[in-house]
Formats: C-alpha cells, sequence, structure tokens
C-alpha cells in the first residue's frame, strides 16, 4: 500500500482529483496544496527545489504554492543554515494536521481499493500502475501526434 501511495503523489496523479471525502477540505485549500502538504508530512522538511521536484512542477510554481500555504500557516520557510541560497520548507503544527488529516482519507480510500480486490489482484494493479506510471516519466511531456500533410494537386490556371 505505501507504494501505491507514493505513486499517487509522485508521479503526478493527485489521488485528490477522484476522492470525493476532500471536497470540504478543497473549500479552503487547492488540490496542489493538499499534496504539497503530503509530500512534507512524509519526506519531512525539503528545499524548495527538492520540493518542486517531487511535485513534478517549475521551481516559480512552487514558490507560488509555498507562498499561499505560508500565508495559511501550513508551512514555514526559512534560509537553510549551510546554504544561505536554499529555502527549507517546513510543516507547521497546523499544516502536520491537516496533512495528517488528509493522509487519513487517502488510507480510507486505499482500504477501500485492498477491499475489492484479492491479494493477487493487488499485487498485480499496483505493478501495472507503477509500470504505466514509469512509461509516462520515461517518455518525456506527451505531445499530440502532428498531422502529415499529404500531397495534393493544385491545378493552375492560365
Amino acid at each position: 500500500m505505501q507504494q501505491l501511495f507514493d505513486l499517487l503523489l509522485k508521479t503526478g496523479l493527485r489521488p485528490f482529483a477522484f476522492i470525493t471525502d476532500t471536497a470540504e477540505i478543497e473549500q479552503n485549500i487547492t488540490r496542489s496544496d493538499l499534496s504539497t502538504l503530503l509530500i512534507l508530512l512524509f519526506r519531512g522538511d525539503m528545499p524548495m527545489s527538492g520540493l518542486a521536484a517531487e511535485m513534478g512542477a517549475p521551481l516559480s510554481s512552487m514558490t507560488s504554492i509555498a507562498k499561499r500555504l505560508e500565508r495559511k500557516g501550513y508551512i514555514a520557510r526559512a534560509t537553510s543554515p549551510l546554504d544561505q541560497r536554499v529555502k527549507l520548507v517546513t510543516l507547521t503544527q497546523e499544516g502536520r494536521k491537516l496533512a495528517s488529516e488528509c493522509q487519513q482519507i487517502m488510507q480510507a480510500m486505499l482500504s477501500r481499493v485492498e477491499e475489492v480486490l484479492t491479494a493477487q489482484e493487488l499485487e498485480q494493479f499496483t505493478a501495472l500502475l507503477l509500470k504505466v506510471a514509469r512509461a509516462f516519466q520515461e517518455k518525456g511531456p506527451l505531445k499530440p501526434q502532428e498531422k502529415k500533410a499529404s500531397p495534393r494537386k493544385i491545378t493552375i490556371e492560365e
């Protein structure tokens, strides 16, 4: 189950997109914010660049998310004592409380999956999800297929 949990967060498969139990929470905070809080809960304090990498977002987008979460009191950002160019992101007590609440919701959702699948099906399901996630990660961004123009005959009148 931990693999599935990590997969949902790390691969950009934002779990809250299909969990309706978070609707009340999402009135005050975005799904990206929730994912950020959960990553910090699981991984601990992180530099902004590491958090952006975990989220699969550009640093500029991560900075916007971090500013929003800091204003709401869910995270604190501080300069690293080892390198003043690095900003470390830490969950506040309020942020930890909200992230834990979301973790419980996700665990309940994953428990529902466990209830309807046999152990063998669950193993196969996880393996398939990991395989699909790797396929998306290895190939880079998806591009729409370009239409190849077929040659056409043009009649020119003199």
